[in-house]
């Protein structure tokens, strides 16, 4: 059987992280680890997949102190605390989980 490119999910892995990355971005999170987020989106923009996937590496998730281990405060009149972090929650966990894909690939 014939295992998927690293670069399959590519196109949905930048739309993920260019989403999370606004909304922390609007959101105001100041997180040091924002660099690496952002230096994933240029490498998925430049399909350098293997410096995406280190980047990626780079922002640890699941525990305390960990980079979604943030509140977020809501910036819109739409949002309430509760609506804030359970975008930032899902926007985490789908590029988390899309990125783990190449990882995956990779390690194949």
């Amino acid at each position: 059987m014939k295992q998927s490119s690293p670069t399959a999910w590519l196109e949905v892995q930048l739309k993920a992280t260019n989403a999370l990355l606004k909304f922390c971005q609007e959101h105001n999170y100041k997180d040091p680890r924002m660099v690496h987020l952002e230096a994933c989106k240029n490498a998925l923009a430049e399909k350098k997949i293997n410096m995406a996937i280190e980047e990626y590496k780079n922002i640890p998730l699941g525990g305390n102190g960990c980079f979604n281990d943030w509140w977020p405060e809501p910036v819109y009149e739409h949002e309430t605390d509760e609506f804030a972090e359970a975008v930032f929650q899902a926007l985490t966990e789908r590029w988390s989980r899309l990125m783990s894909l190449s990882v995956e690939a990779s390690n194949a």
